[in-house]
């Protein structure tokens, strides 16, 4: 199902929850608790092909997370039911527990090896995985605020001394320059990559974890079109066992 779609769905089921399935006037007190205009919340309830029916975007989606006292992210994932209403257990546990850090993961690819066309929409998010943030802090993970992580999925070779292609990796948004050296999201002229980044005077020198792929230094007018996007944190590698 389309993220607009789970949102639109989910809702609604919010709302029956809240305020009572098929109550008089609930689209009415919908509105009032998310402070926007009946007919906006009409809309956005409508089905896709209908006239005038409207889109739940990111921002108004974190507003109702919000509203509702849900986790980020939430709203964005299919929620279990229980006949018609929201099952209460299972919207229990898609709040956090104290100590629990809900991370998001997009829709983007990045090259380990040549490198791929960026996204357009590079924030898309389509579900999102919780952990412990003394999860992160017993694997020394340090991160500049936990609304900034992320987690993407690299493909390619080039750094499989490190990780592997597929590994998803959780990634620090608030980082986007090369500071310290360290495993990177960038992208080079227009193309995607995750590599070992390692600033150098008056260059960055891009490497692969492979040897078998060589380093390449960025420098000149090339390291104008260079764009940091994050800095990979961790890989959550999976190996068969």
């Amino acid at each position: 199902m389309d993220i607009r779609e789970v949102r639109r769905h989910n809702l609604k089921k919010l709302m029956d929850k809240e305020f009572g399935l098929g109550a008089r006037g609930a689209q009415s007190r919908l509105a009032e608790k998310l402070k926007k205009p009946q007919n906006f919340i009409s809309r956005c309830l409508f089905e896709p092909e209908k006239n005038g029916a409207k889109t739940i975007g990111e921002d108004f989606a974190r507003e109702i997370e919000e509203a509702f006292g849900l986790a980020r992210y939430v709203l964005d994932a299919p929620m279990e039911t229980g006949g018609e209403q929201v099952n209460e257990a299972a919207t229990d546990i898609a709040k956090p527990r104290q100590g629990d850090i809900c991370i998001p993961q997009y829709d983007v690819r990045a090259s380990m090896g040549p490198g791929q066309v960026a996204p357009k929409e590079y924030v898309e998010t389509v579900r999102n995985i919780t952990v412990r943030s003394e999860y992160l802090r017993e694997q020394g993970i340090i991160y500049t605020h936990a609304e900034n992580l992320a987690v993407i999925t690299g493909f390619g070779e080039s750094m499989g001394a490190t990780f592997s292609s597929g590994d998803p990796l959780i990634v620090d948004k608030g980082i986007t320059e090369v500071v310290v050296d360290g495993v990177y999201a960038f992208t080079l002229d227009g193309m995607l990559y995750i590599k070992r980044l390692q600033r150098l005077p008056k260059m960055i020198r891009m490497i692969s974890d492979n040897e078998a792929f060589p380093t390449y230094d960025i420098k000149g007018a090339e390291l104008e079109s260079l764009v940091v996007h994050a800095r990979v944190l961790l890989a959550w590698n999976a190996r068969r066992l």
